[in-house]
This record gives structure tokens, C-alpha cells and sequence, in this order.
């Protein structure tokens, strides 16, 4: 019986509070020999969360020398630059020897793993593509998933230069993304794959509520209180909404370093008892939130693709988002929502106001989101996508 592939998946941290990419883990382990290197120690915690059993603990690794397992980690370290020739070779080569082996020492379990495929699961952590090439021989992929190619590093033409040249496969959300590396100098010829992200369709699912508000508009927003989300607009569109009269309740559900502004931006608009903070929410009482709204709003500056858009379309919640970078292609306009071009506060407007007069259109459109979202947005079909895409690398590694 031939050998499962060595898949190595490599994250900022253990996947804790990342529905996916701890599915993406989970599953693919069951097809391919599945590792995870991160730079955190949650994984207990992670192995609890989700029930797994304590093999799953052994294919969790942490980049770093282990306080806990010093000794061990230590004699790891050595026995790999002393018996691996290129690693060897890096260590006293170019550079200081200190910094070298801290290089070496962050990616530790790669070289005692041998993954035959590499995946970086954003393209931040993807800057020493061309050590780890080197070293190891392994084919390399690389997910963009928004940020990472949006605005970091736009200071630096050559940021991704080494992820492109060294990258032997590609990942992006979408469409959108795929264009933003293109002009960040990604070009064809690697084996690429469109895969957006995916929910739990059986967790996210339409609630019939017996007492749902219907004497003003409950709308929703869920996120971090960060600058790219664009609250701001949002709030200020519900503001017109006050102005003509409109009766409805704006629940922002997230935390994050822009909660003072978005607090200052409800204070200035006279907006504090239509405007609600609601602070971050485990899944459970995000779906009760969504249960009872009635419009999704997403007025993001910039933003790769969302799941919460694909949460509120799945638990049958008409969105109106922004035209973002990769959001337009998260709903279809004018059928599971509304698309506005961005920072346009009386669009977004204009939108709430129609759904007020229109209150038919919000179950019409969120059973349109529903049979959307179990078209294109399922773990299990994503995971199909994912497999498919490693086998093709793998079959190229022979």
C-alpha cells in the first residue's frame, strides 16, 4: 500500500478560533499523513474544542524551541545541523550563525517532518520561501487570502518576489485576489486554484423566530473593530435612516483597536441608543444575532472575501456589502442582497430604506442566500477542492 503524502500546513497560530482552517486540518488528515507548524501553544486547547483524540497532538508543532521541551528541542536542533548537509551548509554560510539557526529553529519540525508539500496558509508568513526551498526540496503553496495581498507591503514592489519566484502552487480566495497579485508581480505557470472560504452549513442555518422584532429594522454587522471594516460608513448611513424617520437597531458584534472611533463617529451622530456595540460572540450567539436580523450590513473598505457574508447568506440574512476588493463576489446582486460601490454612505442607505418598504424582499432574498450558500460554500465541497489541488503538487514532487 503506497504512503500517504506528508502535508505540513503552516499557520500564524494553532487554529483555535478559525472554523476552516481547523476543518481544513481536521479533514484533510484523513486523507493525507496532515502536520501543523504554528507559532503558538494553544493546541490543547484545540484538541479539546474539537473533541480530537491525542494522536492529533503528535502533527501539531510549534516553530520555536519549546521552553518545555528545551533540552529535547535543543538535541533536535543539533542533530539537524549537524546530519542535514544544506542545513549545515545555511547555518555557517552567509549571515550570522545566531541568526541563521533562530531560522532554522522557527521551522525545526520541517526538517524532521520532510513534508513533501509545504502550505503556507497566508502569504505573510511566506518570507523564507526561498530558505525553506532550499533546504528542504519540498513543493511549496501559498493561500492569499486578502490582507495579506491588499495592503501589506504595498511600500515594497519586490515584497512577494521570492513568493513568486519559489511558490510552486497558489491559493486565493478569489477572483479578485488572484487580479491584486498579478499586479504585485505573481504571473502564470504554477499550478493555481480558486477555492473561497466555507462554513458549517449544518451550524449555520435559517431559524424560524417566533417573536422576531418587526417594528423597526434590525440590522447586523459582525467583524473586528478594525479601519478596513468601515463601520464608520454604516453607522453613518443609519444615520439617514433616523433622519427620515426610519425606526431600527444597528448591532455591531466584534472587538478591536477601532472602538473608540466607531464609538466616537455613534456619539457625535446622536446615535447611542440606535447603535449597539455588542462586543465578540462565540458562534452560538452569533447565530442567535442573525436570527433575528433582518438585513446584513458589510461596509468594508477592503476585504478578501468574509465569512461572516457567507454566515448571514447561510442563516438566510439579506446582505448589502461594499464592492471591496473580492466581496462582490460573495453574494449575487440584486438576488442574496445588494452590492454599493465603497464608502458610499447614501447607497447603503438608499438599500436599508428600500428593505424597510419592502419587508417581503428580506425572506425572498434570504432564501436565495440559503440555496447559495449550499451551492458554493460547503466545507465538504472546499476540502474536495483543497484535496485535488495537494495531489496535483504531490504528482509533480515524483
Amino acid at each position: 500500500m503506497p504512503r500517504k503524502p506528508k502535508i505540513m500546513l503552516v499557520m500564524h497560530e494553532v487554529p483555535y478560533n478559525s472554523g476552516f482552517l481547523a476543518a481544513k486540518y481536521i479533514w484533510l488528515s484523513e486523507v493525507f499523513d496532515t502536520h501543523l507548524l504554528s507559532w503558538n501553544k494553544k493546541s490543547e486547547k484545540f484538541i479539546t474544542k474539537y473533541q480530537l483524540p491525542t494522536s492529533f497532538r503528535k502533527k501539531m508543532h510549534a516553530g520555536v524551541v519549546d521552553t518545555t521541551t528545551l533540552l529535547q528541542s535543543l538535541f533536535t536542533l543539533l542533530w539537524v545541523v549537524l546530519f542535514k548537509k544544506k542545513v549545515r551548509q545555511f547555518v555557517f554560510g552567509e549571515g550570522t550563525v545566531v541568526r541563521n539557526l533562530k531560522i532554522i529553529a522557527s521551522y525545526l519540525p520541517v526538517f524532521t517532518v520532510e513534508p513533501d508539500i509545504i502550505h503556507f496558509e497566508f502569504g505573510t508568513i511566506a518570507t523564507d520561501i526561498k530558505t525553506i526551498k532550499t533546504l528542504t526540496g519540498s513543493k511549496i503553496s501559498v493561500s492569499f487570502r486578502g490582507y495579506d495581498i491588499n495592503y501589506i507591503g504595498l511600500d515594497n514592489p519586490a515584497y512577494y518576489n521570492d513568493v513568486w519566484q519559489y511558490a510552486d502552487g497558489f491559493h486565493f480566495l478569489g477572483n479578485d485576489l488572484k487580479n491584486r497579485a498579478i499586479k504585485r508581480g505573481y504571473k502564470a505557470g504554477k499550478v493555481e486554484v480558486l477555492i473561497p472560504p466555507a462554513i458549517d452549513t449544518s451550524f449555520f442555518t435559517p431559524e424560524e423566530v417566533p417573536n422576531k422584532e418587526n417594528n423597526k429594522l434590525i440590522i447586523v454587522s459582525a467583524g473586528r473593530l478594525v479601519w478596513k471594516k468601515g463601520y464608520e460608513y454604516g453607522i453613518r448611513a443609519c444615520a439617514t435612516l433616523k433622519e427620515k424617520g426610519i425606526p431600527f437597531e444597528y448591532r455591531i458584534i466584534g472587538n478591536g483597536d477601532f472602538k473608540q472611533a466607531i464609538q466616537f463617529t455613534i456619539s457625535e451622530l446622536g446615535l447611542e441608543n440606535d447603535v449597539k456595540l455588542l462586543g465578540a460572540m462565540v458562534p452560538q450567539e452569533l447565530r442567535k444575532e442573525l436570527s433575528q436580523a433582518h438585513v446584513f450590513l458589510h461596509p468594508a473598505i477592503s476585504e478578501g472575501f468574509c465569512n461572516a457574508v457567507i454566515e448571514a447568506q447561510a442563516m438566510g440574512v439579506p446582505v448589502i456589502c461594499s464592492a471591496a476588493d473580492g466581496l462582490s463576489e460573495n453574494i449575487v446582486d440584486g438576488k442574496t442582497g445588494f452590492v454599493t460601490p465603497v464608502w458610499d454612505v447614501s447607497a447603503m442607505a438608499e438599500i436599508l430604506q428600500w428593505f424597510w418598504h419592502n419587508k417581503e424582499q428580506i425572506k425572498i432574498m434570504g432564501n436565495a442566500g440559503v440555496q447559495r450558500v449550499k451551492e458554493h460554500f460547503k466545507i465538504e465541497d472546499q476540502i474536495k477542492a483543497f484535496t485535488a489541488f495537494y495531489n496535483t503538487l504531490y504528482e509533480q514532487s515524483k
